[in-house]
């Protein structure tokens, strides 16, 4: 399960609120998120990196966690369990399954993380285990790749394009410096990017339609890309106008349409927060200029 309620709530039920007018008119109105029924297998590696720094920062004694073992076993075996299976993917889509890029990313980062962590405690089992997981997941995300147009589509069998790929490059699956990295990057930029240097998440139908406006976080995904792959100047020019889009206290929604700027979704969104602070991070650490400069 992906989502629990504030208080831990299991059951987080969808329903819609038909008295209310909406923002603008916008309908329906919805509280509670049926997400919390949805399947996402990336949620696994995501675990496992997440704890990695508790068995590589030697600011951590991980000998007084006895518990290691037990743990990285129990997350080992659900990402050998869902590897191969299909899922909601990081848009939760609610009638399409598939399986995705994205996930499979998560599952091999998260594989290579357990590696790490197996190294450190001395479990032979789990290094192999790892790595049979990392070349499984490899197998699944090269199953996405189209030689003909150079990307990586958003699921085995799909020709759909998806901003979520970005994170192939950002993760370290492809090698920035790598041609593939490089026309992966630009297939999305003529696909997904707007005139107005938005980003869609796709251009395919959903539960719901074709999407109407653009994604924030995939905007500042793309500026982290353009950074990854030595595309700098092109990425500040990038973020300074993504960054235009806030309001007048500076704070940032989900989506925003792509003809007017104005803001859509979820908002104040966390996420589209910490898009914006990766984004800047990673401009500083390619910029990597004295404080005074």
């Amino acid at each position: 399960q992906p989502l629990y309620g504030i208080a831990g709530e299991r059951q987080i039920v969808e329903t819609t609120l038909d008295h209310l007018e909406g923002y603008k008119g916008e309908q329906p109105i919805r509280i509670g998120n049926q997400a919390y029924e949805h399947i996402q297998n990336d949620i696994y590696g995501q675990v496992l990196i997440s704890m990695l720094p508790l068995y590589t920062d030697h600011r951590f004694v991980f000998s007084e966690r006895s518990d290691s073992v037990k743990w990285i076993e129990s997350v080992l075996s659900k990402i050998e369990r869902t590897i191969d299976e299909k899922d909601a993917g990081i848009w939760e889509f609610r009638n399409i399954a598939n399986v995705h890029c994205y996930s499979n990313l998560f599952q091999w980062a998260g594989a290579h993380a357990a590696l790490k962590m197996a190294k450190t405690i001395g479990n032979k089992d789990f290094e192999e285990r790892a790595q049979v997981l990392i070349d499984k997941a490899a197998a699944h995300i090269e199953a996405c790749y189209d030689p003909e147009r150079k990307v990586y589509t958003n699921a085995v069998g799909s020709k759909h394009l998806d901003a979520s790929t970005l994170q192939l490059i950002m993760m370290g699956y492809l090698d920035p410096a790598s041609d593939r990295a490089k026309d992966h990057l630009i297939a999305l930029e003529n696909e997904l990017k707007t005139e107005h240097g938005l980003f869609y998440r796709y251009l395919h139908a959903d539960d719901f339609g074709k999407p109407k406006t653009t994604f924030l976080i995939c905007a500042f995904w793309y500026v982290e890309a353009l950074a990854c792959v030595g595309r700098v100047d092109e990425a500040i020019k990038e973020f300074e106008n993504i960054i235009k889009y806030c309001n007048h206290l500076l704070l940032f929604s989900e989506d925003v349409d792509a003809e007017t700027g104005s803001q859509w979704g979820n908002f104040p969104q966390a996420y589209s927060h910490v898009g914006l602070m990766n984004a800047a991070y990673r401009i500083a650490i390619k910029l990597d200029r004295p404080i005074f400069l």
